[in-house]
């Protein structure tokens, strides 16, 4: 009998989604040119191929998956677009079947998969905080050093917004657009992971959402009799509408659908931008942690009853530093997962984590006894670099941060020569073994 499962698939800015999708369908659908040896069914020979089929019972628009392969496959190569929006498709795959009684036939494995973009995975903690609880919450994190040194002027200016003043709508309207940069500039500038609401950082839409951070000794009830004509009530209903219209929807028509989810992380890139930003990442994997456990039991029940029986991170673009460093990334990964997950609370959902290139861009070479990469820039340069080593463990002081210090690897193109037929890559093959390999 035919089975299906459904993935959703997302992941932290740059990490490489559409990449992955369209290199992991291109390796299921031609067996006889993927090198696919940690996917048992590949392994045996019992991997017989894919189709691509619409996800029509999902109502999403499709993936794009031959806009991807196309770009990657052009002459010069490049990397396809970034996911800014929902998508779905269907891949039939193809498995022989060894059935002891009666002779082999097939069977056919229906897997959907569902890609959205990680901003949005960011407005999920939203359903359980109301606009009084999300404000204190920013303010906390604003007032960090990672952000607020990023527009100290903005900080200052929405602070000092009293909450009980009449709204301006002009001056609310302006630092809505102040804001989003700001959004923008965390995520670019220092590699911020934790940004809401998302949707500002991929749309020019004015949702006019802002947080007062300045709510010191307000009791909720002070709040609720405020004027409704008052910065904080016409604030509140713009968050409660963002809440209603754009990300309840979202979680209601996507992920009481979903068996797995796989989310994708540039850990190397948040490991060279300095402690800040991996400790976004974590505040990040945190609030995702207990939006999965809300799921289960809580709040959140009422909208989404979900069956993920499974929970998977990969780190990606392991192909930028040297393959003596793959293992370490995949420990640093698993530690901060550990440390996320290891609380009672989320306990009975399996976790996993690997590191991955979807598409592996760099080859190691050796010169005067030193092993290095080699590859070619955005621009198409030839290129040789050293990465800075990568350590299993976190530094313990600045000085240890200090060693990544702009040591960053430069982002590569997508090698020439795909056009041939073959997609090289790093450890796809172990990902879709975590993903699928128990129903193959």
């Amino acid at each position: 009998m035919d089975r299906r499962i459904c993935v959703g698939v997302t992941g932290f800015s740059g990490a490489g989604k559409s990449t992955l999708l369209t290199s992991l369908i291109y390796q299921l659908s031609h067996p006889q040119k993927a090198q696919l040896p940690g996917f048992a069914p590949a392994l045996t020979g019992d991997l017989l191929g894919a189709e691509l089929k619409p996800a029509l019972d999902s109502g999403l628009p499709p993936f794009d998956y031959g806009g991807c392969l196309d770009a990657l496959m052009s002459q010069p190569p490049r990397w396809p677009q970034s996911t800014r929006d929902v998508s779905a498709l269907e891949l039939h795959i193809h498995l022989r079947s060894h059935h002891r009684f009666r002779n082999a036939g097939t069977k056919t494995l229906i897997l959907e998969l569902r890609d959205y973009p990680g901003e949005w995975l960011m407005d999920l903690p939203l359903l359980r905080l109301d606009y009084r609880e999300w404000c204190r919450h920013q303010s906390h994190i604003i007032n960090d050093d990672s952000r607020a040194r990023l527009a100290p002027q903005l900080i200052s200016r929405l602070a000092a917004l009293s909450p009980q003043a009449p709204a301006q709508e002009a001056q609310l309207a302006g630092l809505w657009g102040e804001y989003r940069q700001f959004l923008l500039r965390c995520r670019t500038q220092s590699k911020l992971s934790y940004l809401q609401p998302g949707r500002a950082l991929l749309e020019k839409k004015d949702y006019g959402l802002l947080p007062l951070l300045d709510l010191r000794g307000m009791s909720a009830e002070a709040l609720a009799a405020m004027p409704d004509n008052s910065n904080y009530q016409v604030l509140r209903r713009r968050y409660e509408d963002y809440v209603q219209e754009q990300v309840t929807p979202f979680v209601k028509s996507h992920f009481r659908h979903l068996d797995r989810q796989l989310i994708l992380v540039d850990i190397i890139g948040t490991l060279f931008a300095g402690e800040q930003a991996l400790d976004d990442m974590c505040l990040a994997f945190a609030h995702i942690a207990d939006t999965f456990r809300y799921g289960k039991s809580g709040r959140l029940n009422r909208l989404w009853k979900p069956k993920v029986d499974r929970l998977l991170f990969a780190a990606t673009k392991v192909d930028q530093v040297l393959a003596a460093d793959h293992d370490a990334l995949r420990q640093l990964l698993g530690q901060q997962l550990q440390q996320t997950f290891s609380g009672a609370r989320h306990r009975g959902l399996p976790i996993f984590s690997e590191a991955i290139a979807a598409v592996r861009c760099s080859r190691e070479d050796q010169r005067s006894g030193r092993r290095m990469l080699v590859g070619h820039d955005l621009q198409g340069r030839y290129l040789g670099f050293e990465n800075a080593e990568i350590f299993s463990q976190l530094p313990a002081d600045q000085a240890g941060w200090n060693h990544y210090t702009g040591a960053a690897p430069p982002q590569l193109r997508p090698p020439l020569g795909m056009a041939s037929g073959h997609i090289p890559h790093i450890r796809v093959d172990a990902l879709l073994n975590l993903l699928l390999g128990d129903k193959v």
